[in-house]
């Protein structure tokens, strides 16, 4: 079987440079920015310091800004995630104010039509010159689409549903003249899109399958895949799952680059470090938010073992499931080296506390990076 994505586009500007590890935002549209805490200052949407978080990092020449798609909370005291921004509006409000990220948009198949997803990235696309792509994901979380009136299928089922949706998405940026589709979920009667996007053939897809069926979609159908990084106390195993993607990928005579996820604590010292992250995660944690977001993800302490899933739980609400970087900058920084040996493209990052966070990343880490051999030294383009 091959990809429905058709030609595969190389990949451009800031995903296209050299940089070894490349990267990014995740969660900036979301209420507690990627943390499951009752801490004071934690990210809110608020669209100032979203659209300001977003220039700085910007600014600092990071490649990659993601959201996630919510439309429902997971209770507890926060009810982590309820408020959040739309990503595409968010997408469409981030292009106009930024120069040189990519700005992908995430989107539910079953909450989505792909002739209204295939029409907001086009225009997200001109907005942004060229820099919008696409998260696609199958839906997993059951409030949501009981909310839409949807059905939750049998986990291959949605990757099934989500082959014929990017199909109708592809054919939309692709074809010239109407054309019809039947499939088994999808019916388009005289299917047409204009303008087409900026980027040609398509902008860059993107997909976080783990399993085996969706490691298949995404190697077939994306440009990006986000791998979650099972042991992040040892990162010495990551190589392996980072090669099977990319070996899948081949299989079907294309490339992926791979990414991942970190949530950052940098401080002088280690102590300092691990303190703060005692004080946010383990003494402010909304544990009853986090046991929902897992119970839906499938993540049971029978399936993942007492002592995996206490520290699966603690890793959500630090920062949605990342790798630890706790600690100095030269230990943050030792810890990119290693995902970068394992062949990671990319990082997307979260911090508890997004302005302090991207300052002090900006100041003390990424100097370090830069002569680590991991990044080059950026200049604004406006600069």
């Amino acid at each position: 079987m091959t990809g429905t994505s058709g030609p595969q586009p190389p990949l451009r500007g800031a995903l296209g440079n050299a940089n070894r590890l490349k990267l990014g935002t995740f969660s900036t549209n979301l209420d507690g920015g990627g943390a499951i805490t009752t801490m004071e200052g934690i990210l809110h949407p608020d669209w100032p310091r979203v659209r300001a978080i977003a220039q700085t990092a910007d600014r600092m020449g990071l490649e990659l800004f993601v959201p996630v798609a919510r439309w429902k909370g997971y209770g507890g005291v926060t009810n982590y995630a309820g408020p959040s921004f739309d990503t595409f509006c968010w997408a469409a409000g981030l292009a106009a104010v930024t120069e040189q990220a990519y700005i992908f948009s995430t989107c539910h198949v079953p909450t989505m039509h792909p002739i209204v997803a295939a029409k907001q990235l086009t225009t997200i696309d001109h907005i942004s010159g060229g820099r919008s792509g696409l998260n696609i994901v199958g839906g997993w979380f059951r409030p949501e689409l009981e909310m839409f009136g949807r059905e939750l299928l049998e986990h291959d089922r949605r990757y099934d549903m989500a082959e014929e949706w990017t199909e109708i998405l592809l054919s939309l940026w692709r074809e010239r003249e109407e054309f019809d589709y039947k499939g088994e979920f999808f019916t388009v009667n005289g299917g047409y899109s204009e303008p087409k996007p900026l980027q040609q053939p398509r902008p860059p897809i993107m997909n976080a399958g783990g399993s085996g069926r969706g490691m298949d979609f995404a190697a077939r159908n994306c440009d990006v895949l986000f791998a979650y990084v099972q042991d992040d106390e040892d990162l010495s195993n990551a190589k392996t799952a980072v090669d099977r993607v990319k070996d899948l990928a081949q299989s079907y005579g294309r490339s992926v680059q791979v990414w991942t996820q970190a949530y950052v604590v940098c401080r002088e010292t280690e102590a300092e470090a691990r303190a703060f992250y005692q004080h946010y995660v383990r003494e402010l944690g909304d544990f009853d938010a986090a046991d929902r977001l897992m119970h839906f993800l499938g993540l049971e302490s029978e399936v993942l073992g007492p002592k995996n899933y206490e520290r699966a739980r603690e890793r959500f609400m630090a920062g949605w499931g990342g790798v630890g970087m706790v600690g100095t900058p030269e230990q943050i920084v030792e810890r990119f080296v290693a995902l970068a040996d394992a062949g990671y493209a990319g990082c997307v990052l979260l911090f508890p506390l997004w302005e302090e966070g991207l300052e002090s990343f900006a100041r003390d880490v990424l100097p370090l990076m830069e002569r680590a051999g991991l990044r080059e030294p950026y200049t604004p383009p406006s600069a």
